[in-house]
């Protein structure tokens, strides 16, 4: 399942998707995605597809680029006073 841009109010973790597809793609989806349909994302991620990742299902390989962000989110939120007092220091 497409990760569901609709979800995020504040749209941090669509803005982090679009920034960790960088690391999956050839270009970086751009962050005008987060209000396209999920066919358009698929056909623009099949264009853009890394070529390690050439014969991938298309739907595993946006899962993949889900999971990434959505493990980066998840230590931001969990880490982010210790990383403020960090940068404060």
């Amino acid at each position: 399942m497409m990760y569901d841009f609709d979800q995020d109010p504040k749209r941090v973790q669509d803005t982090l998707f679009c920034s960790m597809s960088a690391h999956f793609l050839t270009n970086e989806l751009p962050v005008e995605a987060i209000d396209w349909e999920h066919e358009k994302i698929e056909k623009w991620v099949e264009e853009n597809r890394w070529e390690p990742f050439e014969y991938w299902d298309i739907h595993d390989y946006i899962e993949l680029i889900e999971a990434a962000s959505y493990h980066a989110w998840l230590f931001m939120k969990n880490n982010f006073e210790e990383m403020v007092k960090k940068e404060e220091n």
